[in-house]
């Protein structure tokens, strides 16, 4: 009989961790759409993030973007919120150092270990980006030297 209890117990309280808490869940990822072999998002009107989520989207083969290498970076930046593009360099490559706090620290952060043709997703809460409003990120590592 104890031990049912004890199973019983057990089930219900990963049963209450699985659920987490409102103020500690984060929100869903949004989407990431292909239009003319450039990322668009579709945005998701849900919880603005407290803590940087990044998602790979497609693992590079390339060389690997370590602490003081320099990335070249295609990119797009989107409004959390509202989905509007605030910067587009996905047709001119972004060069920039890395691990050196020459960039944003959500890149130094989220980008660490990403290979030369790698897709990434980084969404960055507000804290943490340059506007203090969250943005989504979708970043290819195109070389790294």
């Amino acid at each position: 009989m104890k031990v049912l209890a004890l199973v019983g117990l057990l089930c219900a309280l990963l049963g209450l961790s699985a659920c987490g808490s409102s103020s500690d869940s984060q929100p869903p990822p949004d989407e990431i759409v292909w239009r003319h072999g450039e990322p668009d998002v579709v945005v998701h009107h849900g919880p603005v993030p407290r803590k940087l989520i990044v998602r790979d989207l497609r693992k590079g083969t390339g060389a690997v973007l370590r602490k003081g290498s320099v990335g070249t970076f295609k990119y797009k930046d989107f409004d959390y919120r509202t989905g509007q593009r605030y910067e587009d360099w996905w047709r001119s490559p972004f060069r920039t150092g890395f691990g050196k706090g020459e960039s944003l620290g959500a890149w130094e952060t989220g980008l660490k270990g990403m290979r030369v043709g790698g897709r990434r997703v980084l969404i960055v809460p507000p804290a943490q980006a340059y506007t203090h409003v969250p943005v989504i990120y979708v970043i290819e590592l195109a070389a790294v030297s």
